[in-house]
């Protein structure tokens, strides 16, 4: 399988690293210069994400994103633990809202930012959400 690859751009890389490795468990894998900028790889524990943060030289955009300009979205298996375990380490959740289409429940969710303001969106594994081992 290959992994799925995330591309964000950061203007603070050492906070932003510390914050995916926090919030997402995920762990840096390399480091390197390339074309103007410094690359960060990280990868979750034996999960097919990766993220790459990217910190240019030159900051070419607005002080802040805008919002929704980079949104990730995974599934999780219990929502409430996951929000739980954020609130815990002092990340402040959105509050857990049910998603409907036509009436029928699809799934639930939340978001939280990192500390550029882009988006992430945890949702739960359910119907057409839900990950092959929970089908």
């Amino acid at each position: 399988m290959n992994a799925a690859h995330f591309m964000i751009q950061v203007r603070d890389l050492d906070r932003a690293v510390a914050f995916y490795e926090k919030a997402l468990r995920f762990v840096e894998v390399d480091r390197h210069r390339y074309d103007g900028a410094t690359l960060v790889y990280l990868r979750g524990r034996g999960s097919p994400f990766e993220i790459e943060l990217i910190a240019p030289d030159d900051w070419p955009y607005a002080e802040r994103p805008e919002p929704g300009r980079s949104h990730i979205a995974f599934t999780v298996s219990h929502l409430e633990g996951e929000w739980e375990r954020l609130q815990c380490i002092g990340i402040g959740a959105g509050q857990i809202t049910r998603h409907a289409a036509n009436g029928v429940h699809q799934t639930r969710y939340f978001y939280f930012a990192d500390p550029e303001g882009n988006q992430i969106e945890f949702l739960e594994a359910h119907g057409r959400y839900a990950g092959e081992e929970e089908k």
